[in-house]
């Protein structure tokens, strides 16, 4: 018998973490009702169209060790959808575009004196060396680099995208973070092809996040509820089950799961805060930011790499990713897709001007960064705000991770800033997803 046969279970947010958890519930014989704040399935990789065609709304990519998807993806028989393509990578620096997707590239990085970029690269490939990386753990990522891969380097290399990335929290950051980043970035290189291997679905992430729900659907024990808000999560003493309260009213479930931000779970748990104040502190010691996005598309193209570092002070945002320049701009009609992404904290103006506000700055900044680019040349542009996209993982971050088993009756919480060292994404979302819904079997044990 199915350990969980008939067990009712609710499950708040529909990113990866939770639909992929929905996904091993179910096998076990639950009965899973999914609640999502908005009207799509996906979280953080919720999808949109440009120029008609699917893709997500901030951009994510497959790295050649996501084994976890990997896995998953035989299971699903969709391992034939990703296909995987050469990166190219530059990083903007004094008004000028440098290659920077080899070894070579670093070599010939002029920007930096020969023996600095001797000692940048021999700091990387230390990094890649090391097995264990607690040894990195009394280091933040600037302090480390300033020590090990000289002040110069950091200055030129490291400390703008730090600052770009985390804004004020930038030299907060530790090393162990970091050396997960640029670990799996090095591992994604092919030899052969002497460059990064990415990957990206022959039709988006949609392909993903449809096929996992066809395979709920099919067995019939799912209920998604979209634009369904969750007030508040509740556990009754009295029957011993959780109650779910939102503008459908009240619905008790034998186990609730979290998918959501801690800072949002510590919202929806706050009936439980009295009795329970050192869970719910690791939760508000945990600090996010959010993300904001422009999805548009050009006439003419603005570069001929993937991926642009921009690497200048106090720059706008922090990466400009042309997709087309990955996967070819033929299922585009031969046009240019780019994502502009800055991350920021959660009072900045990005996160409260108008669209058109936010398009003016990073347009101009475009013009400035990319004389020949003509705002013109602009078909098509979506802005997306996108709160909770990254946290920060700061000194003695360890210490701060909340238990998958919360101390309140039936009630888990699982969300990437549960992640360390690694970073989130799509494939350690699956994961954490397939984890806690194995956790959430053993109760019933």
């Amino acid at each position: 018998m199915q350990k969980l046969f008939g067990k009712k279970i609710a499950i708040i947010g529909a990113g990866f973490t939770g639909i992929s958890a929905a996904y091993k519930l179910i096998k076990s014989g639950a009965k899973v009702t999914i609640y999502e704040n908005s009207n799509e399935l996906g979280g953080l990789v919720s999808g949109c169209t440009i120029l008609g065609v699917p893709i997500e709304k901030s951009p994510h990519v497959v790295l050649k060790d996501d084994h976890y998807l990997f896995n998953f993806l035989n299971e699903l028989d969709l391992k034939d959808k990703l296909k995987f393509y050469k990166s190219s990578i530059s990083t903007y620096y004094n008004n000028q575009l440098y290659p920077m997707s080899t070894p070579l590239d670093l070599l010939k990085f002029k920007p930096l004196k020969f023996h600095d970029r001797i000692r940048a690269g021999l700091s990387i490939l230390y990094l890649q060396k090391i097995k264990n990386w607690k040894r990195l753990s009394s280091f933040t990522a600037l302090k480390w680099l300033n020590k090990f891969a000289g002040k110069n380097v950091t200055k030129v290399i490291w400390e703008p995208l730090l600052k770009g990335k985390f804004g004020d929290y930038y030299d907060k950051v530790i090393m162990e973070f970091l050396w997960f980043r640029i670990k799996s970035r090095v591992d994604s290189r092919d030899k052969k092809l002497k460059g990064e291997l990415l990957g990206y679905f022959d039709g988006g992430w949609k392909i993903l996040i449809s096929e996992i729900i066809d395979r709920l659907k099919l067995n019939g024990n799912i209920s998604i509820k979209l634009s369904t808000p969750v007030d508040k999560v509740v556990y009754d003493k009295k029957t011993q089950n959780v109650n779910v309260i939102s503008k459908e009213g009240v619905h008790n479930f034998d186990t609730v799961l979290l998918t959501v931000p801690s800072n949002i779970a510590t919202k929806l748990l706050q009936d439980n805060e009295i009795t329970n104040q050192n869970y719910f502190h690791k939760m508000k010691e945990i600090k996010y930011l959010d993300a904001a996005v422009m999805l548009f598309a050009t006439d003419k193209p603005i570069s001929k790499y993937f991926w642009h570092n921009i690497n200048i002070e106090n720059s706008p945002f922090v990466v400009l990713q042309t997709i087309s320049n990955l996967i070819g701009s033929k299922k585009f009609g031969n046009k240019h897709v780019h994502y502009i992404v800055d991350y920021v904290p959660q009072d900045h103006q990005y996160m409260k001007c108008s669209e058109q506000e936010l398009e003016e700055i990073w347009i101009k900044e475009l013009i400035k960064l990319f004389p020949k680019f003509n705002a013109n040349s602009i078909i098509e542009k979506k802005i997306f705000r996108l709160r909770n996209g990254q946290h920060v993982v700061d000194k003695n971050y360890q210490e701060k991770i909340p238990q998958y088993k919360t101390p309140i009756p039936g009630i888990f919480l699982s969300n990437f800033s549960q992640l360390y060292p690694t970073d989130r994404g799509v494939n350690y979302a699956i994961h954490e997803g397939f984890k806690v819904a194995e956790l959430i079997s053993k109760q019933s044990d």
